[in-house]
Order: structure tokens, then sequence, then C-alpha cells
């Protein structure tokens, strides 16, 4: 045995020894198995900003108050709109300053009309994918009556609101991933000194892994889950980046959907934050001071429509409890909703399906609609016209660098007479849009005018594009082909 070596190893293993101790004296919680922290930064707080995920159902509705700025991420369905507007009213809220709109899925933004209607809003932050819903129509139709500030969201955006909270968005890119409504949700990264929290709509595993490969980091210590605990969201990896200490889950109780999925709860209990769900929890509430943070829940403690901003926990004058609906108005709200995307082996419940009406839309200039020309046309569609309605279609592009919203454009022929008129539809830089003469299942490149014989002169004709006041912005001529 060589006695140097042996006192070597000796001090060695003290050395280990004094390290481990020393993490452990120091107050860490980070053991050697690669758990991650465990809500290091909670604490007890009277912090001034404070974030109310807002029980609503199967559904999502956010609040984010900073002293007197105020956001709204979402607004849950068409039913809960009243319940909203009497949450934000008994919490002293007389403004709104930006509103967001995940994706205009209706358990997202069904109750913003009752929002619009109630408060002055300053901004709205909208994801920008087109939506044939009369629902999203009428949101688009609101905002520009009123004349609120209409932002499109894209990936490294920052918005300013107040100088104590930093606001980036982390999705969706420029470039839109799969023309999918929940994939361009708008995931928006909230920061106050310290503490961060994610707000992730319905984004799936498709925006997680572009946001990681576009080298925005997520991590945060108060994770919104996305899609309302679905399994097509929520990756373990992506999940390891964001490192959340306390993850809140939005939905109902005995949801069609079975929500939260058992993959998802795994991978968050995997990392290990606190799990708050409004089926269980109600409205969650984390008031934080920008190093640390506290959670309240409506179920577990009281203190949540306790209102710091306003004199009275109670609501405004003239503000009354939201209306009980009976079943049978629940379900006739239903069939004019669009429910959202579910996981492939998850049977949704039957819906009879909504058929979009244009409607006249005051015009909304939003891009530059000198770049959207029609591109081309078939005026002579092959064989019987009045068998291949179809065949007859006018091809529209954005030839410039941002997207153009032609709600209440019109397309007609050379007579002028019946002229289609286009539903809120956004076209993207450098994409197209088909319209078709006859009926068909409008898409994000097609859509149909519902004739029910010819339009266009097989022997030459002129299309007109015009925008909703009725400028002319583009024409083009065409005979058979």
């Amino acid at each position: 045995m060589n006695p140097r070596g042996s006192l070597q190893d000796f001090l060695s293993v003290w050395v280990i020894l004094i390290i481990i101790a020393g993490i452990f004296s120091s107050g860490c919680t980070t053991d050697l198995t690669g758990i991650y922290p465990a809500r290091s930064h909670e604490a007890a707080n009277s912090g001034d900003l404070r974030i109310y995920f807002l029980d609503v159902g199967q559904g999502d509705a956010s609040l984010v108050r900073y002293h007197d700025t105020v956001i709204l991420i979402d607004a849950g369905e068409v039913d809960q709109g009243d319940q909203v507007v009497y949450d934000l009213r008994r919490l002293g809220v007389d403004h709104i300053d930006l509103l967001v709109a995940s994706h205009p899925h209706s358990d997202h933004i069904g109750g913003m009309q009752e929002v619009l209607d109630a408060f002055p809003v300053d901004k709205v932050l909208d994801s920008g994918l087109p939506h044939t819903s009369m629902l999203y129509e009428r949101f688009l139709e609101t905002v520009n009556r009123k004349g609120i500030r209409y932002m499109i969201a894209e990936q490294g955006q920052k918005i300013d609101l107040n100088p104590s909270l930093s606001i980036l968005i982390l999705s969706p890119p420029k470039d839109r991933l799969e023309r999918d409504l929940n994939t361009n949700s708008i995931v928006l990264k909230i920061s106050h000194a310290r503490i961060s929290f994610l707000f992730t709509g319905d984004a799936g595993a498709v925006a997680e892994n572009e946001l990681i490969r576009a080298g925005y980091s997520p991590e945060a210590q108060i994770l919104k889950v996305a899609h309302h605990g679905s399994s097509d969201a929520s990756s373990a990896t992506f999940l390891s980046r964001v490192r959340p200490e306390v993850a809140v889950i939005s939905l109902s109780r005995d949801n069609p959907y079975g929500y939260p999925h058992r993959e998802t709860l795994d991978a968050l209990q995997a990392v290990g934050p606190s799990i708050f769900r409004t089926d269980r929890d109600g409205t969650v509430l984390i008031q934080s001071n920008g190093t640390t943070y506290s959670v309240t829940t409506e179920n577990g403690q009281e203190g949540v429509w306790k209102s710091p901003f306003s004199s009275s926990a109670t609501p405004g004058p003239g503000t009354t409890a939201p209306p009980v609906f009976p079943s049978s108005a629940v379900t006739a709200i239903a069939t004019i909703s669009v429910l959202h995307q579910v996981t492939a082996n998850i049977t949704p419940p039957t819906v009879t399906p909504m058929i979009t009406i244009p409607v006249p839309i005051p015009p909304v200039q939003i891009g530059n609609v000198s770049l959207v020309k029609i591109e081309a046309m078939e005026f002579n569609a092959p064989g019987d016209d009045r068998e291949n309605l179809n065949g007859e279609w006018v091809r529209i592009t954005n030839r410039g660098e941002e997207p153009v919203l032609m709600a209440g454009w019109t397309l007609s022929d050379i007579s002028g007479a019946g002229p289609y008129t286009f539903p809120a539809y956004l076209i993207l830089s450098r994409e197209s849009v088909t319209v078709y003469t006859g009926t068909g299942r409008m898409n994000d490149t097609s859509l149909f005018m519902g004739r029910t014989e010819p339009l266009w002169g097989n022997n030459g004709d002129t299309a007109f594009l015009r925008d909703g006041s009725g400028t002319l912005i583009d024409s083009r001529s065409g005979g058979s082909s």
C-alpha cells in the first residue's frame, strides 16, 4: 500500500463531502439526480403584479394587472363572456390596454364580444391566421368599428406597455407553421424583474420546437400549460427548457376531451412544478414583487377576489352577476361556435357544421393593399359551365411583405351584379387564395362564392377586386383559354 496514495484518496473524499455540505447549507434545493429546483422563488408577498388565471370552464382567460396596466389574454367560450366581464369589474378593471386573442377558436375568443362592449380597449394583438367563422368575423368588425389599434403577432416582437414589464412574443414566426390555428397560437413571455410567466395558448409541439430552434428562451417560473393539458403539447424537451416551478391548466371538470391527458401530467411531474387546475382550484391568482411570488386559489383560500386596485371588492355600479344559461341555451350557443381541434384519438361531441355567411364589414386597412393583385383566372370552365361551376375561378396573390385583411372586399364581373363579398380573410405575405364560383369547404387557400349558375363570360370578361369602401384594388380581363 502506498501511504501517499491513501492520504490523497482520503483528502479527495473530504473535499467532496465539504462541497456537498456547502450546497445544502447554502439553502440550494438542487439535488444530484438532476431534478429541477422546486419553487425556489415562492414566498408570501404583496407585490404589485397580479395575474389571474380565470375559471372559465373549458377555455382560457388570463388577466395580467400591474398598477394601471391591464392585459387580458383570451376570454373563454361564448357563454363565458358575461362571467369574464363580471370578474374583471369586481377586480376593479375599468379599461384594457392590450387584448390578446391567442388564436381564433371559440373557447379563446368566444367571450371577447362582451369584453369589447364593456371596456375601452387600446390595442388588440391577434395571431393573424385567416379563419372563416362568424365569431371571428364579428370580432374583427367590432375592433374596426371601435377604432381599436390592431396588431398581428410575430416572433421576436416586444410590446411596450409599462417599463417594469417585459412582454416578448415567442410565437408564431413570420412564416406561419402548418397553417394550423392551434400551432400558430400566440406564445407570450411576460417578465417582471426576476419572475417570468409563459402564456402558450393552444400551441403544440411543432410550435414549441420552432421557438427553441429559433433561439428563444421559454424559461419561466410560471407556465400556463398549452391546450388545456392535451398530449399534443408540453413535450418533455420543451418543459425541460421552461423549467417551471408552477404550472396552471385551464379546463372544465369532466370535459369531453379527457383533458388533462395522462401523458401531459407525467411530463409535468418529471420536471417537478406545483400543478394548479381551474377545474379543481377555481380561479388561480399569482402575485409577484419581481423577486418572489405567491399562489392563491379560489377554492382553497380567501383573497382571490379582493382587489387592491379599487376601494371595494364588489363590482361597480350597474354591474350584475352573470346570467346562468339553461342547458338548452348553452347548447344553442355551442352550435354557432367552432370547436377547437382535438387529439386524434379523442372523439369530440357532434356539432352542426357552421356555414359562414359573408356579411358587410366596414373597411379595415391592414397591410399594403396596393400589392394585392389578381394573379390568374379561368373564366371558361372545362365542359358545361353549369355542371362545373368550380371550373371557373380567380386567383388573388399578396405580393407584399405584410398580411392584408380582405374583410368586406368584393369580387365582381364586368356587369357588377351580385358581387362576391369576402369574409374576414387575412391573406399572408407572398401567398394566394383562389375564389371559386361554386360551393365547397372554405380553407386557407380556397374561398367559394356559393353560386348555383356561372358568373364569368366565356368569350371575355373582367374581374374587379374592390375593398370594403368600393375602392378598386385591381382588375384583370380575359377570355376563353
